[in-house]
């Protein structure tokens, strides 16, 4: 989905996708068949690409030189990312008869596979692709009868701005929610979306001892003392709340299990069910497009903060980035929820040399640090933003998330480097973790479980597309035998085999003498295995606009900008120096009820 976290492509398959290279016709022969044709003159025909999770396959149905519909037969792309860039895209070429039209921002692998199996189609029902892409561009269409007046407006369609919006709406305000992208969701959509909540309904049932005081002590030393205590605080003693909202007014429902999350004391990280935060975002989309006085719109890009003359935000000008057309918004508050600008490489060099072009980045190709140019161009303050963080789980060829590593935070695998050695105890923190990998040979490292570790957790299962990807470029291998298992990567065999027999013996005496691993141990001994490389990659900005607990943004007198708001990575000084895993969820839904809320209130 564009640059974006979870993006296996190779090359060669984005070739594939761009090309068509991989024709499946309906009939022998891949000649057109109108077996399924709804009318003689009617033919049916069959395309396919490679999408970012797997091969999508499309049928395409024409009649008299012009395209009646489009089918999606087969896909796994993400739900509201790239099955929502197939149907925008399906419309316009029915509608204008073209296939001349941009691939969606934010879904761009699957744009390109989509287009790339309509073309296939179409050449094997006769027609030329060739000259369909030469036909009169068609855009996607700017909303009608837009309104240009509301009393709040959310910045950014992540978890944040989607909280921000509902809070708001849910006391009587009328409320317009833009995203520059062409889908929603940001980088909440390409997360795992696992959320730390203390003392939670799972936890009870394990008899799991915890409380808002333990993680926000967690939280504060895992960011080394640099994170303001009151706004952890109110992430902590929030998200309860927060999660039981997305409960019952967002609709999220969850896995009946929890991960345990390096830095955290206890384990206490719930899952959204599929393990994947876009089922937490198509939710909150639904629910979004029920409320009245909310207007959702995409590919629309907030350009500039506007202030009156008494100090107070007015208003809000943005692009429709598909159109060019400028666009003018009058408003008494705005919500920032457009994120932090992991992806924009420029602006991370310029923070920290440390996280520039060297590293790839996990998140959405949105996150370019647009809010916190706008706000700080009217006086608010930006803080830490120095502080970067690498998630240490990506892929070695694009730095997208791997999710297989759940199996890690399931507490079944153990890492090691190409010559076979533990170098570092698996639940450590993300920086501390990254750091330790990219000391080893090649500045990447490995995990290995077991097909035990496999049936118990259901991850590879859950994660197959993933697992088919990295296995197709040789990133993942399964195999019979450790030294089977080792010989694709050239990881010294003999030594693994001493890592995991040293490994096993810790499980049978109850305790990990070299590096004190804080989690259940279990035994790597029942073939066949499984061995995934990685290395790290740009994952969280620590840094962003000053807020308080009220999510007020500051200015750098620290007096809070009269009706401008911040939630989620937009908002700096929470973090400190490392944020632990789970805890961005907590922030984005705990901060953005809090400044939805408020926004309303400083309305009324």
């Amino acid at each position: 989905m564009g640059i974006s976290r979870r993006q296996f492509l190779t090359g060669s398959a984005i070739a594939t996708a761009a090309g068509a290279l991989s024709l499946t016709g309906c009939a022998p022969s891949g000649k057109a068949s109108s077996s399924q044709a709804p009318s003689d003159a009617s033919i049916a025909t069959m395309g396919s690409g490679m999408g970012k999770h797997g091969n999508i396959q499309i049928e395409v149905v024409t009649n008299g030189g012009k395209i009646e519909r489009i089918d999606v037969v087969k896909s796994r792309e993400t739900s509201g990312l790239g099955d929502t860039c197939m149907d925008k895209l399906s419309k316009l070429i029915v509608d204008n008869q073209t296939l001349n039209v941009d691939t969606v921002t934010g879904a761009t692998l699957s744009s390109m596979a989509f287009l790339g199996a309509v073309s296939e189609a179409l050449d094997s029902a006769g027609e030329k692709s060739s000259e369909w892409k030469k036909r009169d561009k068609a855009l996607q269409p700017a909303p009608e009868n837009l309104e240009t007046t509301y009393d709040v407006i959310v910045i950014g369609t992540g978890g944040a701005g989607f909280t921000a919006a509902i809070s708001a709406a849910n006391k009587g305000k009328k409320v317009l929610l833009m995203e520059k992208l062409g889908v929603f969701g940001g980088s909440t959509a390409l997360s795992g979306g696992e959320m730390a909540v203390p003392s939670n309904w799972i936890q009870s049932n394990l008899s799991i001892a915890d409380s808002p005081a333990t993680l926000a002590e967690d939280m504060l030393k895992g960011g080394d003392y640099r994170g303001d205590p009151e706004l952890v605080n109110v992430i902590a003693n929030g998200v309860f709340d927060a999660a039981q909202w997305l409960t019952f007014e967002g609709g999220v429902s969850w896995e009946h299990d929890l991960l345990f999350f390096g830095g955290h004391s206890v384990k206490r990280s719930i899952i959204p069910t599929g393990h994947i935060g876009n089922a937490m975002t198509t939710k909150l989309t639904t629910r979004a497009k029920t409320v009245d006085n909310i207007t959702l719109i995409d590919n629309t890009k907030a350009t500039e903060l506007v202030k009156g003359a008494d100090g107070r935000i007015g208003g809000v000008k943005a692009t429709n980035t598909v159109t060019g057309d400028e666009l003018s918004f009058t408003c008494k508050a705005v919500v920032m929820a457009c994120g932090g600008f992991g992806a924009n490489v420029e602006m991370r060099a310029k923070a920290n040399p440390d996280f520039g072009e060297q590293f790839n980045s996990t998140d959405s190709v949105g996150a370019q640090g647009d809010g916190l140019d706008m706000a700080s161009k009217i006086g608010a303050e930006l803080i830490d933003m120095d502080l970067i963080q690498t998630y240490p789980i990506c892929d070695v060829d694009n730095g997208a998330l791997i999710y297989l590593d759940d199996m890690r935070l399931d507490e079944r695998t153990i890492m090691f480097n190409k010559e076979g050695k533990r170098f570092v105890e698996e639940l450590g923190r993300r920086d501390v973790l990254s750091k330790a990998i990219l000391a080893q040979t090649g500045e990447m490292a490995y995990e290995i479980w077991d097909q035990k570790a496999a049936d118990d957790t259901k991850v590879v299962d859950i994660h197959i597309d993933e697992f088919e990807n990295l296995s197709s470029r040789k990133l993942c291998v399964k195999a019979d035998t450790l030294e089977e298992v080792c010989e694709p990567f050239g990881i010294d065999a003999a030594e693994l085999k001493k890592t995991v027999d040293t490994w096993n013996s810790y499980v049978d005496a109850g305790k990990d003498t070299e590096f004190n691993y804080r989690g259940k141990m279990s035994k790597i001994s029942t073939p066949p295995y499984y061995v995934v490389a990685y290395k790290p990659a740009v994952h969280y900005t620590m840094g962003g606009l000053h807020i308080n607990p009220k999510a007020e943004v500051l200015d750098a007198s620290g007096t809070p900008i009269p009706g401008l708001f911040a939630a989620g990575e937009v908002a700096g000084h929470k973090m400190g120096t490392n944020r632990l895993g789970s805890t961005s969820m907590a922030d984005i839904y705990t901060f953005g009820r809090v400044a939805g809320n408020n926004a309303a209130d400083f309305v009324a």
